[in-house]
């Protein structure tokens, strides 16, 4: 398997015991369905980042980077049924039933704010069907070198014997207690499916790949042919999100969380970063749609008045609203267009455009486009005068491309033409 490194030290520790947490924090045991998880929450802020071991492996193994997030964001790290404090359930649980423990946690700790969960090696698989389930709770996901359900099946392809082997060999290396949960593993492997087929959310994310080759490892899957074929897992699986980072280092072994944790904590910071900057995207867009439909209440209040001949308190109105607005330049170009050929509300389209040049006297476009709203109503003499102040800017701004002065004289022509034909 693609985590093999992860079961050498797991095994090591499910004889030996439990490594000692280093990250302070208020310890609990709280009650799920069929028992209990060791936990420990640290740390305060607007996120709440939660760290998903991989396979048979306790809490212990984020004391490298847990702490370091603090500062930031809330953090919860814990161990999965019958690893490390948290008593073992009657069965081995599958993959769907860690989920579920995990969905069982985050409620019992009363989690409100966003969540961004952290995935190791089998823990990629857990965090990953915890978000195709519960979309709607996940912010963000960092995924380190996270166990791919279709590696055994792209290596198949390669050497059957020697993936074959590779499990015989695990298997026999297994404590008896082990056994049944490697069994569970084996069977997504040899599907090579998860059992969740529904669509992870597209939120901002970062995967870690380890292609470190390891000396005199007997497993293939430690091979550098094989790591390849990882790395290109992690890229297509890379490829289903539109905001992320995936950072492949071959300075660490499969467990990037110990060997380089600085490479794990800048990846959950930079999740963070981008988890705040959509957020603060969209809030400035439901910002813009309100501004807009304000701004479209104004502007049919503007219309009855003009249709009433109330054409100085029209003005005024739709004045004072742009001017509430805060809308940019563009913005407001944008609008008068839109009444003008969309809504083909010329009085109103020369009103907005008027305002813009009044907001914006030194930009040759507000000018421009007042002059085109001007020649609508066929008032050419006056879209003249604005066609000349566009040129006459436009020739002075050095950024100003010809073709724009172009597109300037076009118009002050059709303007020249109008008053001919009067």
């Amino acid at each position: 398997m693609n985590f093999l490194r992860t079961l050498f030290l797991a095994f090591a520790l499910y004889v030996l015991g439990t490594q000692t947490v280093s990250a302070q924090g208020t310890e609990k045991m709280v009650t799920v369905s069929n028992g209990q998880l060791h936990s420990i929450e640290a740390g305060e802020g607007p996120y709440t980042v939660i760290f998903e071991s991989g396979f048979m492996s306790d809490l212990s193994v984020w004391h490298k980077v847990a702490p370091a997030i603090t500062k930031q964001a809330k953090i919860i790290v814990y161990s999965r049924a019958g690893v490390g404090k948290s008593p073992a359930r009657s069965q081995p649980l599958n993959l769907s039933q860690h989920t579920d423990e995990l969905k069982q946690l985050i409620d019992g700790l009363q989690i409100k704010t966003p969540i961004v969960l952290v995935g190791h090696s089998y823990g990629g698989w857990v965090v990953r069907e915890f978000a195709a389930k519960y979309p709607q709770q996940i912010a963000g996901l960092v995924l380190v070198d996270p166990a791919n359900e279709s590696l055994e099946l792209e290596l198949r392809k390669i050497n059957p014997e020697k993936v074959m082997q590779d499990q015989k060999r695990l298997e026999s290396m297994a404590p008896p207690a082990a056994k049944a949960d490697l069994a569970l593993v084996q069977k997504i492997f040899d599907e090579a499916k998860l059992p969740t087929t529904s669509a992870i959310p597209d939120v901002p994310m970062a995967i870690l790949t380890s292609t470190q080759v390891t000396r005199n490892n007997p497993f293939y899957q430690e091979t550098a042919p094989a790591l390849a074929v990882k790395r290109e897992l992690h890229s297509r699986l890379f490829t289903q999100f539109s905001n992320g980072a995936h950072i492949v280092t071959n300075q660490s072994g499969h467990h990037i969380q110990l060997d380089e944790p600085h490479l794990v904590i800048e990846a959950i910071k930079v999740v963070i970063s981008n988890i705040e900057k959509e957020t603060q995207k969209r809030e400035r867009q439901l910002a813009k749609q309100k501004a807009r439909q304000t701004m479209m209440a104004e502007i049919e209040k503007t219309d009855a008045l003009l249709s009433s001949n109330k054409t100085t308190e029209a003005r005024n109105t739709l004045y004072e609203a742009l001017k509430v607005s805060q809308f940019s330049e563009a913005e407001i170009n944008q609008l008068g267009f839109d009444m003008l050929e969309k809504a083909k509300k010329p009085l109103i389209a020369e009103i907005v455009l008027a305002y813009n040049v009044m907001r914006f006297p030194q930009s040759d476009n507000t000018y421009d486009s007042h002059g085109e709203a001007l020649l609508a109503l066929n008032k050419f003499d006056e879209a003249k005068k604005q066609f000349q102040h566009a040129l006459s800017l436009g020739k002075a701004n050095p950024q100003r491309s010809p073709k724009a002065l172009q597109g300037y004289e076009q118009n002050l022509k059709k303007a020249e033409q109008g008053l001919q034909q009067k």
